[in-house]
């Protein structure tokens, strides 16, 4: 395929290009009041939210919502300026999450944004969809749709998705980033059930984690985190899909990473051309 091998040698020959965005979603396990309070913890986060130009976090779980400004503000202790929005708290039960944002405001503008109507309730914690423009990489737009899936409804949560991206491109355009903790892997996605989803049938959407791809903490071996990029600039533009090993790079046992979370980011770069 000359198409992937000339991606290839761009990725490669561009990866060390100023012009280029680093973007990862985070599932920092339960994040909240308790995990706040635990300066070794919130020492690891900044470590890997500081990596990136934008990230977007789940599993913001915290009534008061003032744990995840009191990280940003930590964050920005070290020198570089974020910015940082969530969307409202989501969910059927009690249990309700924030999907959160974390940006460069030097890199990025937000354009807009807009929550979106599961009025079908197809999704235990419906996105927030938002666009951003690259201030470098030539003014480039993308769409940015965070998820993360209830377990048990992995396969209808990413099809609903596609309704979703729909939405999203009516809005906006086209350059979708569908990313998170999507829990399609292992035992909530059967092996045959991939040939009902959509989002991986359909030539539309690149998938840049793989299914060998580990993006857990813990002993388990699945791809529950990933990343789909949709719109011919992201799919060319793209490069070095994977998870950002947090644990080796910062030479922490596996107890001392399961106390920050059970996944890695899932990470990926944007070249400008």
């Amino acid at each position: 395929n000359m198409r992937l091998i000339l991606l290839l040698t761009l990725c490669f020959m561009k990866v060390e290009s100023l012009d280029q965005l680093l973007i990862s979603a985070f599932n920092i396990k339960v994040f909240g009041q308790s995990k706040i309070s635990k300066p070794e913890v919130v020492d690891v986060i900044i470590k890997v939210l500081s990596r990136y130009d934008l990230v977007i976090v789940q599993e913001i779980r915290d009534i008061q919502e003032t744990s995840f400004p009191t990280l940003v503000e930590q964050l920005n202790e070290g020198g570089i300026n974020y910015t940082w929005f969530t969307g409202p708290r989501v969910g059927r039960t009690s249990s309700k999450e924030q999907y959160g944002f974390v940006y460069r405001p030097d890199k990025l503008e937000l354009l807009g944004k807009f929550q979106y109507n599961d009025t079908d309730d197809v999704f235990e914690r419906e996105p927030i969809i938002t666009r951003f423009r690259w201030l470098g990489g030539g003014g480039r737009e993308f769409t940015l749709i965070p998820m993360h899936a209830k377990p048990t409804d992995a396969v209808a949560e990413m099809n609903g998705l596609l309704q979703v991206y729909m939405d999203a491109v009516g809005v906006y355009g086209n350059n979708t980033i569908i990313l998170g903790d999507l829990n399609a892997d292992c035992s909530y996605v059967c092996q045959s059930c991939w040939d009902s989803v959509v989002l991986r049938t359909d030539p539309t959407f690149h998938w840049l984690i793989g299914d060998d791809v580990d993006t857990t903490v813990s002993n388990t071996d699945c791809a529950y985190d990933r990343i789909i990029v949709a719109g011919s600039d992201l799919i060319d533009l793209a490069c070095d899909g994977d998870t950002y090993r947090f644990d080796v790079a910062l030479n922490l046992t596996q107890d001392q990473a399961l106390d920050v979370s059970d996944h890695y980011p899932v990470e990926f770069r944007l070249l400008s051309n």
